[in-house]
């Protein structure tokens, strides 16, 4: 769809307007990807190409050169075959974790608790710890579209739950700077976000001025997405001139539930 919807979208920051468009492949360059696709078994989705105006072409070029078929294969390939282990014979059964693997503040001794928050904040002083956070969720079912880490959560505060951490990881950071009389101590952090979120995530995060924290140690990236595959494994269109991507990595993939 053109006109008003790009309009929206762009307003919602779900679409870049200065993207560049896609750039049409050379006769070489599109003869090397069909031969790669037809190579893995999975020159379908070229079928409908010469019928697509010059820009469709682009497009699909572009989406289908981000994508390995060989290696798309091979995950297929493990995920309905997988390897036979030398005790799958064995019935299957399900225990517990022993007690060694496991722990809790609420039944720790104060010992314990105390020995465990100084190796941490020594681990922090020698810029040893970095944080990754999974935040690529919309707030769609708390009736907003954009990402769950903006969200006001309702605190008195009115704070996110993106400045929430970003304010924990600069408390940290100036806890083992003091404690260990270091000149700099930095946490990066890492924020993983999906296709749709992206976008509105660097921008609150430009707006609220990284909460405190140095820019360049706040990495916001996007995370990979496959194709849909049928249950033969093939690659699966959207549309003659588009590949049909899961929908689902919207929604998952994010603790910020």
């Amino acid at each position: 769809m053109a006109g008003p919807f790009n309009t929206v979208l762009e307003k919602l920051h779900l679409t870049s307007p200065s993207a560049p468009q896609p750039k049409e492949p050379s006769a070489e360059e599109l003869q090397s990807l069909r031969e790669k696709y037809n190579q893995a078994g999975q020159g379908q989705v070229f079928t409908f190409y010469d019928s697509l105006s010059s820009a469709e072409q682009a497009g699909l070029f572009e989406q289908l050169a981000g994508f390995d078929p060989k290696r798309i294969n091979e995950i297929f390939d493990r995920a309905v075959n997988p390897p036979k282990a030398a005790d799958d014979d064995k019935p299957a059964t399900l225990e517990p974790l022993p007690e060694s693997a496991t722990s809790s503040i609420y039944d720790t001794a104060e010992t314990s608790l105390k020995t465990w928050y100084e190796s941490g904040l020594e681990l922090i002083s020698q810029n040893k710890v970095g944080v990754v956070l999974m935040a690529g969720g919309q707030g769609t079912r708390l009736g907003s579209s954009a990402p769950k880490g903006c969200y006001d959560i309702g605190l008195p505060s009115k704070k996110s739950l993106f400045q929430l951490q970003g304010e924990r990881i600069l408390k940290l950071q100036r806890l083992a700077q003091h404690k260990y009389g270091k000149e700099s101590v930095v946490i990066p952090w890492y924020v993983m976000t999906s296709g749709p979120t992206r976008k509105p995530t660097e921008t609150f995060f430009k707006e609220n001025n990284y909460f405190g924290l140095q820019a360049e140690n706040v990495v916001v990236f996007e995370q990979g997405v496959l194709p849909c595959i049928s249950n033969e494994g093939k690659i699966l269109l959207e549309s003659k001139a588009k590949v049909r991507l899961p929908t689902i990595y919207i929604v998952c993939n994010s603790n910020l539930d």
